[in-house]
């Protein structure tokens, strides 16, 4: 049986890993924004908010793009073993 300070670890670990997901999420919109979006970028209002879909950054043709977004696949497998394997929620 696992301690309470060894969930609590782990837990910490996935709060970790989520924080991680959101920076590179982000860091994802910020580049295709600059690159295959630059110029539906340039003609955007200050202030306008708009959603970038994952599927959008799936279809993208930009092998950076598409190489961080494996890596958001893999740490979301990651996440969703972790919490399956460990009954948490």
């Amino acid at each position: 049986m696992q301690s309470e300070n060894y969930r609590e670890n782990l837990e910490d670990a996935l709060r970790n890993l989520l924080n991680v997901y959101d920076s590179i999420y982000a860091s994802i919109v910020n580049v295709v924004m600059q690159g295959e979006l630059k110029e539906w970028n340039d003609i955007i209002e200050i202030g306008e908010e708009y959603n970038i879909s994952y599927e959008l950054l799936k279809s993208c043709d930009d092998t950076n793009v598409l190489l961080l977004v494996e890596l958001l696949d893999k740490i979301e497998t990651t996440l969703e073993t972790l919490k399956n394997i460990n009954g948490m929620e």
